[in-house]
């Protein structure tokens, strides 16, 4: 794909769900468009930055940006909706990269954290009109009065998202509707009302992308019209925010600086399940250890006391009774220790009933306790091996309910 090299166009749609490489983390599914945020990152972005996804779920444009940042990047997700911020843990926790943290918070809530980054996306809802052509319901919902009501959501968001970047930093503004309303209007007001540049991007004549349809405003903005470029619908602005640096100083101080020790300890165990032990710290929340970098220990902290975690870092386990339960997220991590467990290698018909969180049966050869079960080399989770069965450590809430024969 031209504007997202690790992206590609199938010539068939698949069942993903019967897919365990999905389920794995081996990929992510999105519509195409929407990847264009991997080109605007790589030509704006060429050292570590900390990045806030604002309207982050389900978490296409998530995985999209820690795939496409340099190596280092924090990437703070947010979703004010509960059930979708599971949605977006569980999606960011299967692409494995653990310099993230998931919140459920509104944006004012971040404004009130003190929190800065270097970059902000803002995803924002809309009208929906890219929906048009794959959900019907999406024609029957909208209306003149939505769309005036969406334009001003999005102002009210972009407006808290713009105190949470730094200055010099790059807000982009992205919807999947194509009503000026909408795009070109807050992209004008963006620069107008909060004192924005916008940026160019460098594309390509062949992806027949289309520039601003507002008269008189021909700043440079990026729509993908479906039937024209390839793809379901996308608009995408990229903007930097100018002013003065120390009026960001003064908002990076939160007003809370010391963690709450109550909830935050520090623990020594259990490190060894980590790659790269010397560079995370691990914390006891409840019966749960959580490994965060110390890159990121500081967001972390203002996070643990102002924000709505969902997952940050690592779970390594919970504690139950005697046993340190090994968690999802430590089977899906980049950062799972070769050696910390045994391993074993599925069936295809084996994946799918663990992915259904059905019992299987390990070969006799396969060590008693806490075994990661793998499709393809791939780990998909963690089982209890007894023996003559294993009991099944794959989350309820992930479940898949298709079966072969469907």
């Amino acid at each position: 794909m031209g504007w997202c090299p690790d992206g590609y166009y199938l010539p068939e749609r698949p069942d993903y769900t019967l897919d365990p490489l999905l389920h794995a983390g081996c990929y992510y599914v999105q519509e195409a468009s929407s990847m264009f945020l991997d080109r605007v990152l790589r030509q704006y972005v060429s050292s570590p930055v900390r990045m806030l996804d604002m309207c982050a779920a389900p978490g296409g444009k998530t995985t999209t940006a820690m795939g496409a940042l340099p190596g280092g990047s924090l990437v703070m997700s947010n979703e004010p909706v509960r059930q979708r911020a599971n949605i977006l843990a569980e999606n960011v926790q299967k692409w494995g990269c653990p310099l993230n943290i998931v919140t459920n918070n509104y944006p004012k809530d971040y404004v009130r954290s003190g929190l800065q980054f270097d970059v902000v996306l803002c995803d924002v809802p809309c009208s929906g009109e890219g929906m048009f052509r794959k959900d019907e319901g999406a024609i029957s919902e909208w209306s003149v009065a939505n769309v005036e009501k969406c334009r001003q959501l999005q102002r009210d968001i972009v407006a808290d998202a713009w105190q949470c970047l730094k200055t010099g930093g790059i807000l982009i503004y992205s919807t999947c509707t194509y009503n000026i309303k909408e795009d070109e209007e807050n992209v004008r007001w963006i620069s107008e009302h909060l004192g924005a540049e916008v940026l160019p991007v460098e594309i390509v004549d062949d992806w027949r992308i289309t520039g601003s349809l507002l008269p008189g405003f021909d700043a440079p903005v990026y729509r993908f019209i479906p039937g024209i470029s390839r793809g379901e619908g996308l608009f995408m602005a990229v903007l930097r925010k100018s002013g003065d640096a120390a009026a960001d100083n003064c908002r990076m101080k939160p007003a809370r600086q010391k963690t709450d020790k109550s909830k935050l300890k520090a623990e020594k165990f259990p490190h060894q399940w980590l790659r790269s032990q010397e560079d995370f710290c691990v914390y006891r929340q409840g019966d749960r250890f959580v490994a965060i970098h110390k890159e990121m220990s500081d967001l972390y902290a203002v996070a643990c006391q102002s924000l709505n975690i969902v997952h940050a870092g690592v779970t390594l386990g919970e504690l139950k009774g005697r046993d340190i339960i090994p968690q999802q997220s430590l089977a899906l991590s980049t950062q799972l220790c070769d050696g910390a467990f045994p391993m074993a290698e599925l069936s295809y018909a084996d994946a799918i009933a663990y992915l259904r969180k059905e019992a299987i049966v390990l070969d006799a050869s396969v060590p008693r306790g806490f075994v990661v079960v793998t499709y393809r080399q791939h780990p998909l989770g963690f089982v209890k091996n007894l023996g003559n069965r294993a009991n099944n450590l794959y989350p309820q809430e992930w479940r898949i309910r298709k079966s072969l024969h469907v």
